[in-house]
């Protein structure tokens, strides 16, 4: 059954390749192919084996935030093994990324998931051993290291409910492929259930945590920027309430409760997720009444910055009084919940928070953080402000939470280095 399952999405491959490739034909995305020529050679896997590093690790990654989350366990994998590093990635921006790490060897697009050409590939590079990280299951490309016989993992892998209800309908076929898989260094307990809910047998599962919080520092890069940043603006000795990650809903949120918040003597600091909305950023700050200033643009003395450069948003959190994260009360699942728990910093966020519910349901339970909505929004943080005493015990609760989930990267040492023992 799994082989035909697999047979039947081989056949249906090219019809589903020409309507994405007429998709992106028409759509202003077209835009983006600056390097078509050398993209396609990439995904058809036409790469001589003079291309590729020979015998190597073998490491797919979706994007951005996998290539840098490994970033760690890639140097350790590769002193372990003493074998070059081949990383292939689903996105361009994934490999951009990937070739600014000197311990990756070659970075490339990986190959489309059509078994001839993921077969092609594979004997091209003759991999030792492939990684697979976080959710990218492709069946063929597991498929066709499993009859090559290179022996396959996911390493810090996770799977939603919805991907586990659409995986059910083939099970046979994810069967096949979590039996073949050498072990699966999973996330978290709930991931674990899901994948041996779809066939991963029970003794190759092992819950290591998540490696992107191993990245997280305590002593941000750019502190002493920061520093200087808020003597700039007058701030120092100020309450400073710092917002991450915000989105359109959330900013209306901050923008509606900015005038009691800052009557009260606080000062307000939002970085946006998406900096392409600058120009709409700007109108409603300019709407709002508030007196603002853009980082970008050599602030002075206001009671809003927006944040709107990259690369400062944890060194913000450093001077902050009182922390939210975004992307929590706009339904997009939160983002890292994290970044202010560790320097210490009461962490505020809303209900939407499925992408990260570890660390959610750790602050809450812990103490270190609070849900908040567009109605207790403004109180809230009043409130914390007010009471000094729990704001401190808070801030100590959020920062042994987020210590408590750094490790991952050397328990998914410990399982390759029982996995070798085992098969020498």
């Amino acid at each position: 059954m799994a082989k035909f399952l697999l047979i039947l999405s081989n056949l249906a491959f090219p019809f589903a390749a020409i309507g994405v490739f007429l998709g992106f034909l028409f759509s202003a995305r077209r835009k983006l192919l600056t390097h078509l020529i050398q993209e396609l050679k990439e995904r058809f896997a036409r790469e001589t084996p003079q291309d590729l590093p020979q015998n190597a690790l073998w490491i797919h990654c979706a994007s951005v935030g996998e290539v840098l989350s490994v970033k760690e366990l890639i140097n350790r994998l590769k002193a372990f093994y003493n074998k070059p590093i081949l990383v292939t990635t689903s996105t361009a921006a994934g490999q951009e990324t990937a070739k600014k790490n000197p311990a990756i060897d070659k970075a490339v697009l990986a190959p489309l998931d059509f078994y001839p050409l993921v077969r092609s590939f594979i004997r091209k590079a003759n991999p030792y051993r492939l990684f697979i990280v976080e959710r990218e299951i492709w069946p063929n490309m597991l498929a066709a290291a499993r009859y090559a016989h290179i022996p396959y993992a996911l390493v810090n892998a996770r799977i939603s409910r919805k991907s586990t209800r659409a995986y059910g309908y083939v099970k046979p076929l994810f069967e096949f492929l979590l039996k073949g898989a050498a072990f699966a260094a999973l996330q978290s307990h709930d991931d674990k259930r899901r994948y041996e809910r779809i066939g991963l047998p029970a003794e190759k599962a092992f819950v290591c945590g998540n490696v992107k919080y191993d990245t997280l520092s305590d002593t941000p890069a750019k502190v002493k920027e920061v520093q200087a940043l808020i003597k700039q603006l007058g701030w120092e000795g100020k309450t400073v309430f710092v917002c991450g990650s915000t989105h359109p809903l959330e900013e209306d949120i901050l923008l509606k409760s900015a005038p009691q918040l800052i009557k009260q003597g606080v000062k307000i600091i939002f970085a946006p997720r998406h900096l392409e909305r600058r120009t709409e950023i700007e109108h409603n700050l300019r709407q709002s009444g508030s007196s603002f200033a853009m980082m970008s643009q050599n602030p002075a003395a206001c009671d809003i910055l927006c944040a709107d450069q990259m690369g400062f948003l944890q060194s913000l959190y450093t001077c902050a009084s009182i922390t939210f994260v975004g992307g929590s009360i706009a339904p997009r699942g939160a983002h890292n919940l994290l970044e202010p728990a560790i320097v210490g910093k009461v962490v505020l966020f809303g209900k939407s928070f499925h992408n990260t519910p570890d660390t959610a349901h750790a602050l809450l339970t812990r103490g270190g953080g609070i849900l908040v909505d567009e109605n207790n929004f403004e109180q809230t943080v009043l409130r914390l402000l007010r009471d000094k005493t729990q704001l401190l015990d808070m801030s100590e609760k959020a920062r042994r939470t987020a210590l408590s989930f750094k490790g991952a990267t050397d328990k998914i040492m410990k399982v390759v280095e029982n996995y070798e023992r085992k098969s020498a």
